[in-house]
């Protein structure tokens, strides 16, 4: 692929790490393949606000706001919002000249998409769930791409769309490490079942709870060892639990900066179902046991968990009341079959869409050559 000097392409996303780490992974493949000028959209109140400056690139704030689906009076104040966010858009595309206009999700995407459409910018979208958020079903037919992680997906976006399937843009490592030295980075033993735990960076508490119940009862069952990522805020708690009943086979951190060793020394995951995370599963064919967080938007995490469950790469079990006895029940039947592990795994890595990144290069480079707005 050539590069081409002073490309200008603008991303808007944000508001979750779900919507902005898609829009970054992005923007610095462009960045390194076309050498290509970026300009962000966001929003004050999202986590963009913070990542994007420190990452040194340019970023428009948009007042913009989610319409609320319960009767409130913030609602009332959504046109004005929305109003000042097309003239911030318009101008700001108007300065900066874009040859292509990327959106990654979020309302904050809205705006910035309509008002590329109006100056005649071609724009792509790429959505990461298996069921698109509003924003890009609302956007979808107007998109000149819709690049999707699901072909689930396709199916509640309007007919016209332009849909691709070419998986979420995750960032994986130049040479991948074998599994002997990813254990040993985490003091771990080569001939252990190891299963990994991760509730995010800040931690699920209704999971690590679930964990000590099940460490407690499991605690007797030497063949098994954990790496355990509790997030940085409770970490003391956990830590000081485990020390006061001696469990020496869990390796306990409050937070996994290097994440494909932590992979690659996983023989079983625990963790959400946000659709970043189920990616990464899927590029290092790790088999999981999904606990979807109840509170997401639309309840997307549960629909990307039953997308994955439904081929046979994952089990899911349900964040309520029950959860400590449901976790330690699947965690039990698995370790009882190691031969149903393996081949979750080898469904998990079927799941693979292979790079999504290039994918998506390659289809935005062919886009603006038809366009003959850059020949990339």
């Amino acid at each position: 692929m050539k590069k081409r000097k002073h490309i200008r392409i603008a991303i808007a996303g944000g508001g979750t790490g779900g919507h902005l780490f898609p829009a970054l992974n992005l923007g610095k493949a462009l960045q390194k393949e076309w050498d290509a000028e970026l300009l962000f959209f966001g929003t004050e109140r999202g986590i963009e606000k913070e990542i994007i400056p420190r990452e040194g690139y340019e970023i428009v704030f948009l007042p913009v706001r989610g319409f609320q689906r319960k009767l409130t009076l913030k609602n009332l104040l959504f046109p004005f919002y929305l109003w000042r966010s097309l003239a911030l858009s318009k101008k700001a595309l108007r300065r900066f000249k874009p040859q292509l206009v990327l959106g990654t999700g979020g309302y904050v995407m809205g705006p910035v998409l309509k008002s590329a459409k109006k100056r005649g910018i071609p724009i792509v979208i790429q959505e990461q769930n298996s069921y698109p958020g509003v924003t890009t079903r609302m956007l979808a037919k107007d998109a000149d791409y819709v690049f999707l992680a699901y072909e689930e997906a396709k199916k509640y976006l309007p007919a016209q769309t332009h849909a691709v399937v070419t998986g979420n843009p995750i960032r994986l490592p130049a040479e991948k490490i074998s599994k002997e030295k990813a254990l040993q980075t985490f003091d771990l033993q080569q001939d252990k079942l190891t299963i990994l735990v991760l509730g995010g960076s800040q931690g699920a508490q209704s999971i690590n709870r679930a964990v000590m119940a099940a460490l407690q009862n499991l605690k007797a069952n030497q063949d098994v060892q954990w790496l355990w990522q509790t997030g940085k805020k409770h970490f003391k708690k956990w830590a000081d639990q485990l020390a006061q009943q001696k469990m020496l086979n869990v390796k306990i951190v409050p937070f996994i900066t290097e994440m494909p060793k932590a992979y690659q020394a996983a023989d079983l995951v625990i963790c959400r179902a946000g659709a970043m995370t189920l990616s990464e599963l899927m590029a290092f064919g790790k088999p999981a046991v999904l606990i979807p967080y109840p509170y997401a938007t639309a309840n997307h995490q549960f629909k990307n968990a039953a997308a994955i469950a439904q081929k046979g790469a994952a089990l899911i079990i349900v964040d309520n009341e029950q959860l400590p006895q449901n976790l330690l029940q699947t965690l039990h039947a698995l370790m009882q079959a190691p031969e149903k592990i393996e081949d979750m795994a080898k469904k998990m890595h079927d799941l693979y869409p292979g790079d999504s990144v290039s994918k998506i290069l390659e289809l935005s480079a062919q886009l603006l050559r038809e366009k003959g707005v850059a020949d990339i």
